[in-house]
This record gives structure tokens, sequence and C-alpha cells, in this order.
């Protein structure tokens, strides 16, 4: 409530809390240590994001009624901050969002602060006071509070600059094309029974396979194998406005609780995505392999599909595991066999890492933290989609279309030679820089009989490769052992693959070219290259936040761990029941029996005396969390 007008004709800054499906626009900020809140609208949104400053115009304001309009979007001010105001009468502090070791900053409390005590957002600060050498907040801007868990997705993405909403025009435009669409008499059917393999929540559904045995005579115990990827460059054309929002996006952004999708969900999760029973339109290559899994030719079908049936991983599983020859899918269990030892396939980089899963509540909290292992279903669609992928870049590569390829360098050498200090302390022998491929990395994991080490030493692998890029340019790909590759198998979710898309549509001659698609090539990688490093920090961000908030529930249990790395003051411990990371302060090691403490940087031990280093178990307690930051702490 507004204690008092703002002033007529003044000019204020506010933050964006929300933007509705008809452009309304939700604004907050402050007066008087008061919390304000303002719906704006007749808005043009399509600059404006949900964590976004803008300056706003005070047109009218009394003490029941104002009325505002936006001027501008404005950049993000030096002394603004983004955090979480925690009130004390005495010393009132801003605690931020990074788990990196920043100390919360004192600030004078706020008249009222009890109001916005635990809430987040912006808050301006000002310069300390000589005596107290305590900031004073002077503006701030509430989005919300952290005791409420779906804040932890809605901070990443304002921390990460994520857009949330689609702009009315584009729903519209994208309701448009799904309502019009109609298929034609003449159309290509490709009519072969596909099914679908997918996580069991997937509703952007852009790949389908169907596996057969060859019949010809010249590839005796050879298959056929149908990828069948969703027709998107069909709908979402070049330098329309659902094409100019989906770059701005560059890619879906999944967290636990929700999906941020790259296009509207008419598009993605109907006309789209690859639901069984309905006709779809779809961009197929047939891949002829020999027994032995080279590859002997492939060819692109554009078209109609029809999709048999939808299976998660999971169920799919059983169908790969099942012994009875008479199985409906035998032809898919055998070809599974020769995909593993293709030639193509083999040699890449298998680090065999789970997956970090949070299983959220209907209320928002999390109720299961876990890893999910890869099953042989995972692999089959992986080495399935990677074959495609490597099709389109051959098919690519031999004509003079520009194309976005997907990059992936060599370790550099600091790496190695971080790598060679662990392996050395793990009495194994060093990696030469000649000896820096995927398939002697494979050698030195599989060196391993424990379980344990063996997926520190996958993690640490994974931790000194390069991160692995769009290009315009064919670098090929490390982790692949691939001359050259690129991204074509997920055009729902991935700017990259369907600006592939569009290319293979030109090069094939089943589209003209038209002046709109003749987009800078290096541009378009920038811009997703930054928005693929957004998302991942995003997912990342939020996933630790909720499984800190899980965590929560076990403070001061004690559970087994391993060290998995160390920095001046901290060791970093992960937990075995649990996949979660968190901090163990070295001044807080208690003494061991000999009364000597432990060390963590092995590099640093001395001779005869007890450590603790990268590999070494250790039990600790879960002493404190701060799941708004996905910060843990252990003692032992």
């Amino acid at each position: 409530m507004i204690s008092k007008s703002l002033e007529h004709n003044s000019k204020k800054i506010f933050a964006i809390t929300s933007i509705d499906p008809n452009d309304r626009v939700t604004v907050s900020g402050s007066h008087n240590g008061t919390p304000l809140q303002f719906l704006c609208t007749s808005v043009n949104v399509n600059s404006l994001s949900i964590g976004g400053l803008v300056l706003v115009l005070v047109q009218h304001s009394t003490e029941t009624s104002t009325s505002l309009s936006i001027i501008k979007k404005i950049k993000f001010p030096r002394n603004y901050v983004f955090g979480v105001y925690f009130h004390d009468n005495n010393s009132s502090t801003i605690a931020f969002f990074s788990n990196k070791g920043n100390k919360p900053t004192r600030v004078l409390p706020i008249k009222n602060g009890e109001n916005i005590d635990r809430k987040f957002g912006y808050f301006e600060l000002g310069g300390t006071s000589k005596l107290q050498k305590k900031h004073k907040i002077y503006d701030f801007h509430i989005f919300g509070s952290i005791d409420c868990p779906s804040s932890y997705s809605k901070i990443a993405a304002i921390e990460w600059n994520l857009r949330e909403v689609f702009p009315r025009k584009i729903i519209n435009e994208a309701k448009k094309i799904f309502e019009n669409y109609k298929i034609s008499k003449n159309e290509y059917l490709i009519a072969k029974p596909f099914i679908t393999i997918d996580p069991d929540d997937a509703k952007d559904l852009d790949d389908a396979i169907y596996i057969e045995k060859d019949t010809s005579e010249n590839n005796p115990g050879g298959f056929l194998l149908y990828v069948a990827i969703a027709d998107v460059s069909f709908f979402v054309k070049p330098g329309s406005i659902i094409d100019e929002e989906a770059l701005k996006r560059g890619n879906s952004t999944y967290f636990p609780d929700k999906v941020i999708p790259m296009l509207p969900e008419d598009l993605s999760n109907s006309l789209c995505s690859l639901r069984k029973n309905t006709p779809k339109r779809a961009i197929v290559v047939k891949i002829k392999l020999d027994y032995e899994g080279h590859k002997i030719t492939h060819k692109f079908m554009r078209g109609l599909i029809t999709v048999k049936k939808n299976y998660s991983y999971e169920k799919f599983e059983a169908y790969l595991l099942k012994e009875k020859t008479e199985d409906q899918f035998i032809e898919y269990k055998k070809a599974f066999d020769i995909l593993l030892r293709s030639p193509l396939l083999n040699n890449r980089l298998n680090l065999n890492l789970a997956e970090k899963k949070v299983t959220v509540s209907e209320d928002g909290y999390p109720i299961d933290l876990y890893e999910k292992t890869s099953l042989r279903s995972n692999y089959l669609i992986e080495m399935m989609m990677i074959l495609a992928n490597l099709c389109v870049s051959e098919t690519l590569t031999r004509t003079t279309t520009k194309y976005i390829s997907r990059a992936h360098k060599s370790p550099e050498k600091q790496a190695l030679k971080d790598l060679n200090m662990f392996l050395k302390h793990n009495d194994l022998p060093e990696v030469r820089e000649k000896q820096t491929t995927s398939r002697y990395f494979n050698q030195l994991i599989e060196g391993y009989k424990d379980p344990k080490k063996k997926n520190l030493i996958s993690n640490f692998v994974l931790r000194i490769l390069p991160k692995a890029k769009y290009s315009e340019k064919d670098n090929g790909h490390f982790g692949l052992n691939l001359p050259l590759y690129c991204h074509f198998t997920s055009p729902i979710r991935r700017y990259a693959d369907l600006s592939v898309h569009r290319s293979l549509a030109l090069a094939l001659k089943w589209e003209q070219n038209k002046p709109s698609f003749e987009q800078d090539q290096k541009v378009i990688c920038q811009a997703i290259n930054e928005s693929e490093k957004k998302s991942v920090g995003a997912q990342r961000d939020s996933v630790d936040r909720y499984s800190a908030l899980f965590i929560s529930n076990y403070i001061n249990k004690y559970f087994d761990g391993v060290i998995v790395g160390s920095s001046r003051f901290c060791i970093f411990i992960r937990l075995n029941k649990f996949p979660v990371e968190g901090v163990l302060l070295k001044k807080d090691l208690k003494m061991n029996e000999g009364g000597k403490r432990f060390i963590s940087n092995y590099n640093k031990n001395k001779k005869n005396e007890p450590g603790l280093s990268i590999g070494h178990s250790i039990r600790v307690k879960v002493e404190s969390v701060l799941p708004f930051n996905g910060s843990i702490n252990f003692s032992v």
C-alpha cells in the first residue's frame, strides 16, 4: 500500500517482475521504504524481459491510484545489487546468490523492513556510514520470497537474463500457424512404423526412429536405420517474428519445476512434436550399415511420418533386455549391438557420468535427489542421433551451402598438467600430449576398478575439457573423435539445429535460396554460444538451489563422501548417498589421533604426515545449508 503519492511527471526506475500473455507488465519499486507494485498496459514488450530495469514516467498519482508509462529500458546501474534482504533492527544484511564465499553486505535497516524480510530483488546501495560502516538502501525492487521454492528458477532466469515470456504477437502468430496448417493430398508419405524414445515427462519430441534388417544381397547381416527429425523449418521461416524470438533465446532451458521453451507451445509441444497416431512433418535420414557398423550410404527424405508409439527410456529398456527371439524389437537389439562396435562410434569419449535429477512435488518442493544412469535405450538414441548429425555434416560439406558446425577442441597444455598432477598422485602414468585422444581417455578411465575412483577421474577429465561451441567453420569434434560434426536432431529446442535444417533444405534444393536466409553465420554462432552458456548456467544454479533445499532436511546428519577438490581455505566434498557437493573449511578440521591436522592439498603434504587429498573418503556432518544460493557446508 502506498503511504504517499508519487510526484506527478516524475521519472523513476522500476524493475519488471512479470509479463502476462496480454503484454501487461508488472513493475516493482519502492517509495519511502514501502514496496510498490504497478501494472502497466499498452506496452511494447519485444525488448523487455522479467528482471529488466525500465525508466518510468509517473503520469498521475494519488493515494489510491497511479498511472505510469514506460519510457525506455535501461542498463543495470553499478550501485545496484541482486540479493536477499534479511531484516534486523540492529544490523540488517543483503546476501548474494553466488555461493562462492561472498559475505553478506551490512546495511542500515529499512523502515518497515520486516515487510520485506527474506525477500529477494534489486537494491540500490549508497556509500557506507562513517560510524557504523553500513550501506544505506536508497531504493529496492522486490521479486518474491526465498521461502517459495518456485523462486529458485526465477532467480536463475533473472541472474542469467533469460527470456521467460513470449510477447502476445508471437503467441498469436504461432497459434495462427497451428490453426491454419492443412495436409495436402499429394504429400510424400514415409510409411514406416516410427517410434519415439524420450524422458517420460517430455513434451517437445524432436526425433523418432525405425530399424529394419537390410534384405539386399550385397549387405548380409546389415541394417537400415531411419532417423526422423521434426521439420520445424517448414513452419518457422527465416526472418519471421517467431524466428527472431527463437534466435534471442537460442535454446530451451529446463529447470526442475518448469521449461522455458525456445518456441511457443503451439509449435514446440503440439504442431512440431512427434506425437503418436498423427501425421507429422519430418526430415528423415536413411542410413545403411553393414554388420560391423560401417556406414555404407545415407539418404535424406522430406515428407510426412506417423509415429506408432511414444516410449519412455525406462519402458523401452525392457525390449532391449528381453531375450525372446519373437520380440517385436529384435532388430533393434541386433542393431544396438552393431552400433556399439561401429568404428564411427566406439572411439567417442565415454565418461559414463550419471545425470543429476531433482524430483519436485506438486507444491514445488524437492522430494527426491538422485543420479539417473544411462540405459541401453539412452545409448541407442544417442548413437543414432550422432550418426544422423554426421550424415548431415558430410552432406553439407560436399556443397557450397553455409552451415553451423559443432566444434570441440582438445584439452590445453595447462589442463593436461592439472590432469597429470592428479594421475601422479594416484600412482597412474602421466598423459603425454600426443596421447590426448578420446580413445586414450576411455582406456584411462577403464583402468580404474573402483567405481568411486572411476567416477572421480571421469569428472576430472570433464573439467579439463574445453566447452564445445558452435562455429561457422569445420574444426572437428574431439569428444566424438570425428573430423566434422553439427547439430541437426533437436530443432524444437536448439536454434543451431533449426539453422542446419535450413542449410540442408537449400543444399538438397528442397527450397530456394532467399535473401532472408543469408544471415551472417558468425553472428548467429556468437549469439547461440552465449545463449547456451546462459542456459547451462541457469539450469545448474537452479538444480543446486533445489538440491540444497533437499539437503536442508538432513541438518546435523552424517554422511560418507569423497574429496573432489580443494582451494586455499576449503575442501570440496561430494556425498556418496546424494549427488551434491559441499564445502568443508580447513580451519574447521579436527585433529586426528596423532594430534596432526589433516591437509587437503596433496602437493603440500609433508613426508610421513597423514593428509586428505582428492579421492580420499571422509565422513562429514551437514552443518548448514543456504538453499537460496545453493551452498552446503560440512563439518567433521
